[in-house]
């Protein structure tokens, strides 16, 4: 999900660079900084991009230069009623003689007269079309770079599963010998203490002692699920909550085995596993 975007284009009516950052983030946390006077896109970008992402943090941010020729902001125009003025200057030239004052009649005054002076805004419809324009192109640049960088995780994921999927299949090989040497060891046991035990019993004692530490289907689930990870990263859209609750099953499977075994081998692959899961999971925070 980490990634970033720049796209600039000079317009007619001036200069205009968006620029969008994408961070990690376990669900969609949009945050947009427009000028005041163009605060009405924000809600159409907020929607372009629920539209092309799911998850992550998105910053954009709009750096608008106004060409010399055109107003400020580019959003009013100053009216002036001329009407209005001169039958100011009539009237105050009226007052005037009436008093006999010889003194000037000042400008500023008379355009600060109420309803002198009006503004009207522009019609803006050109250039905030022009502007989300602008903003698609930065926002299919980002989803691209977004995409590049999800090829890479993944080829580093598939690696980090083939170790797993091998700590797995040697575990797997290794559960036979482990049952058998469990057997041998409690007949041993009982051998050394002259204990008289019926064989029957025996043999069910020892299938429960088996079925107890077997980890069998522990082992069959952590390869489904391992199985399941390689499907889930070839789809296409969005998969990464799919794959943060495959992480948590692979966790879940991989405790148990640990808390399981009785064989320091296995443990040992067991502990190996797990590092491998961890490694996966911090790769699976960046994928959306």
């Amino acid at each position: 999900m980490t990634a970033f975007s720049r796209h600039e284009v000079k317009y007619t009516w001036g200069n205009v660079i968006w620029e969008i950052c994408s961070l990690n983030q376990r669900y969609l946390d949009i945050h947009i900084d427009l000028p005041k006077y163009l605060y009405d896109l924000s809600w159409m970008i907020r929607k372009q991009i629920k539209d092309s992402l799911t998850r992550g943090k998105i910053e954009c941010f709009l750096r608008i230069k106004m060409n010399s020729n055109c107003d400020n902001n580019n959003i009013s125009t100053l009216i002036v009623n001329k009407q209005l003025v001169y039958h100011l200057v009539s009237y105050a030239k009226w007052v005037k003689t009436l008093i006999n004052d010889e003194g000037e009649i000042n400008p500023i005054d008379i355009l600060s007269w109420p309803g002198v002076i009006t503004y009207e805004k522009n019609d803006m419809n050109n250039v905030s079309t022009e502007l989300l324009i602008c903003f698609k192109e930065a926002l299919h640049n980002l989803v691209q770079n977004r995409e590049r960088e999800g090829i890479f995780l993944k080829n580093k994921i598939v690696e980090r599963l083939h170790l797993m999927y091998k700590e797995v299949n040697e575990i797997r090989q290794y559960i036979p010998n482990v049952l058998e040497w469990k057997r041998k060891k409690l007949l041993e046991q009982m051998q050394d203490v002259c204990v008289y035990v019926d064989p029957i019993r025996l043999e069910q004692e020892l299938l429960i002692v088996a079925q107890k530490i077997d980890i069998s289907e522990e082992v069959d689930r952590l390869t489904g699920h391992i199985k399941e990870m390689h499907r889930v990263l070839d789809q296409k859209g969005s998969i990464g909550r799919r794959l943060d609750f495959i992480i948590q099953e692979l966790c879940r499977e991989a405790n148990t085995l640990t808390s399981k075994s009785i064989n320091s081998h296995i443990t040992q692959l067991a502990i190996s596993l797990k590092i491998f899961i961890e490694q996966v999971r911090e790769q699976t925070q960046n994928i959306e």
